[in-house]
């Protein structure tokens, strides 16, 4: 064990409740996105409904975001790094386009809750792997 993680973790890091306190964080954080990450595809699917009914042109293409998000989502959720990191990496360039697109940005709120949210689940996800792989053998 290196200084730093020495540093890092109390002297009492061996006691048996240490792990699951750390788990417990990690899961709080993940937590925090996945729920913000479904709700955010289930918003992007009410907007395909609404679009597809009244709207001559329905294009089945648009149904594929949100699936995306969801599927991302579900993959946060079972505590998934890859997805946690390309959920985050698709709503940067998601919103990033979408502001482009018009000449007044708006929607900053929404679009600060979901960079947060998200970099707590990839926070979350990794320390959640970080703890089951230095978890002391028993």
């Amino acid at each position: 064990m290196s200084v730093l993680e020495q540093l890092r973790r109390p002297a009492n890091s061996a006691s048996p409740g240490w792990l699951e306190m750390r788990l417990d964080k990690a899961d709080k954080l993940i937590d925090i996105a996945w729920p913000v990450a479904a709700l955010w595809g289930m918003v992007r699917v009410i907007s395909f409904i609404w679009i597809a009914r009244f709207s001559d042109d329905e294009e089945i293409a648009w149904l594929l975001d949100p699936l995306l998000i969801l599927l991302l989502a579900y993959g946060l959720y079972r505590r998934s790094r890859v997805c946690a990191v390309l959920l985050l990496a698709y709503v940067v360039v998601e919103l990033w386009v979408a502001y482009h697109t018009r000449p007044v940005a708006s929607g900053v709120g929404p679009a600060m809750l979901l960079g947060v949210a998200f970099v707590a689940g990839i926070r979350g996800t990794f320390a959640y792997h970080r703890e089951l792989r230095e978890a002391p053998e028993e």
